[in-house]
């Protein structure tokens, strides 16, 4: 490694840096557009776990309801922007409030998560 160089250890900061084009003066090129872009908001879903339950367990369901999943507390959690994944984590407790860690970024590996409309046309023909 070059003296000039620096090593890039955030793991977001590398991926933003492997994804930006390069100006000719060796950093990423921003376009004008970025901070008109920073102020979007985007629904995020953090996925821990699926179950099946029946219409008449759903409909049940109240404030206090648990449901159960087929899932540990240990087991890594999906983080899903926009329908696609973009990263995995684990849940973490800070003063009472729960969170994500993010853990890894995501790349095309992360990606193989089925569809949510996907899975509503599976569940469509397996009512039919």
């Amino acid at each position: 490694m070059k003296p000039e160089e620096t090593e890039v250890t955030n793991p977001a900061e590398r991926a933003a840096s492997e994804a930006a084009p390069v100006s000719s003066t060796g950093k990423p090129a921003v376009s004008a557009a970025a901070p008109l872009l920073m102020g979007v908001k985007l629904p995020i879903r953090v996925l821990m776990g699926r179950t099946q339950m029946s219409l008449r367990d759903i409909v049940h369901l109240g404030g206090g309801s648990v449901v159960e999943l087929d899932c540990s507390p240990d087991d890594p959690v999906t983080i899903v922007v926009n329908d696609r994944v973009i990263a995995m984590g684990e849940i973490v407790v800070v003063s009472g409030n729960y969170g994500v860690r993010i853990t890894k970024m995501g790349s095309r590996e992360l990606s193989h998560q089925p569809e949510p409309a996907a899975d509503l046309a599976q569940l469509s023909e397996r009512l039919k």
